[in-house]
């Protein structure tokens, strides 16, 4: 079945990650390869078997994004008949797909590196899906009304990132995948009103791309604003759908300064701020933040020499992460123990809390628990 699934994705084998996992939105049991490669095909299922049955299948999910420019600053844009432009949201990618067994089809949810969507240790990614579901029941007729799997960003809050959110927890449509793998841009979609990533702007014959790409940079980055290390309030960037002269939709991501060092020719190499967001997207499907969880995702992008010669911030960046999980669970834990509600009972709630935690960190521990125990 492997050499079925490389042949079918046209990738190598270390591209391809076995699982077997059960589809907890339908109970069955799905057995296949989810495609690593950083691409159109990141994030793939080739579907081998379901409930212990051969039901062979290829499923396209969240491509990977790239930029416009190569590693010595050349940018290069396909001919393009249209530019839509979106705003890029910070937040979990969830896709809505079907997959057939015995002749019938059923919807799930996957995250971009796990074939369906669960809680992990570090962050409760099924509870919170479940809750927009509750919110947008329109959205399980998406994928059937549109033809094709439907691709979701879950942000706010509750679900930190890098960019803070003042909403609690929302969620936004960002664009169609279909069977082959093509992408349809959000206004290509019926979406009976779920929310949707706001339009910036639409562009006929633009011209400059690069003049135009650069001014958005700038934009972004003058409305965003840092407000402690590792998290700002603002925008992670915009997305570009480029419909080409052929009528394909190309995707590229355009992302200020404040939340990437983008420029590769100008020497920035890996900021705190990368190695952060990518350790972010290590704890949606690991447990913990490990040195070879983030070394696989930067290898996406960055060379083996690259990131070695970053080591010393990444094993930075990793100990505060894993300190700021380990004195949330420490908070998380002693508030569960209590028989208070702090919707209800704030104040006895934090002088319960007073005891256990430092007043320097009172501010924080409250924070903490509005986020996590709303």
């Amino acid at each position: 079945m492997l050499e079925q699934a490389t042949k079918a994705l046209e990738v190598t084998a270390k591209d391809l990650q076995e699982f077997e996992m059960e589809d907890t939105f339908n109970g069955h049991l799905l057995h296949g390869y989810l495609c690593r490669r950083p691409d159109h095909r990141y994030g793939a299922l080739y579907l081998t078997h379901v409930n212990g049955e051969e039901e062979t299948q290829l499923i396209f999910a969240t491509p990977k994004l790239h930029y416009p420019f190569d590693r010595a600053g050349t940018y290069r844009f396909p001919p393009a008949r249209e530019v839509l432009v979106f705003e890029k949201l910070d937040g979990t990618n969830i896709l809505g797909f079907c997959y057939y067994w015995r002749g019938q089809s059923f919807l799930t949810y996957k995250l971009r590196l796990s074939p369906i969507v669960r809680n992990s240790q570090h962050g409760p990614f099924l509870d919170l899906w479940m809750e927009i579901l509750q919110q947008h029941p329109e959205i399980p007729s998406l994928p059937a009304l549109n033809g094709c799997a439907i691709s979701f960003e879950l942000y706010g809050a509750r679900n930190k990132h890098l960019v803070i959110y003042d909403t609690p927890l929302a969620v936004a449509v960002l664009f169609g995948v279909g069977e082959g793998g093509e992408i349809r841009p959000p206004t290509d979609l019926q979406l009976l009103g779920v929310p949707v990533a706001a339009l910036v702007t639409r562009l006929a014959l633009a011209g400059d791309y690069q003049a135009l790409y650069q001014h958005h940079q700038a934009e972004c980055e003058q409305g965003n604003q840092l407000i402690e290390e590792g998290a700002l309030r603002g925008t992670e960037g915009r997305v570009w759908y480029l419909r080409t002269v052929a009528g394909e939709v190309v995707m590229l991501k355009c992302k200020p300064e404040s939340v990437e060092q983008i420029h590769f020719a100008m020497g920035a190499g890996l900021s705190k701020a990368i190695v952060r967001a990518t350790a972010y997207n290590v704890l949606e499907t690991e447990a913990e933040v490990s040195y070879e969880g983030v070394r696989a995702l930067l290898l996406e992008d960055y060379s083996e020499e690259e990131i070695e010669d970053y080591r010393p911030l990444i094993d930075q960046v990793m100990a505060q992460l894993n300190e700021e999980l380990q004195f949330q669970a420490q908070v998380l834990a002693v508030y569960d123990t209590l028989d208070l509600d702090l919707a209800t009972q704030k104040d006895q709630v934090m002088r319960a809390l007073s005891a256990q935690f430092p007043k320097k960190l009172m501010r924080k521990v409250y924070a903490l628990l509005l986020l996590e125990r709303p």
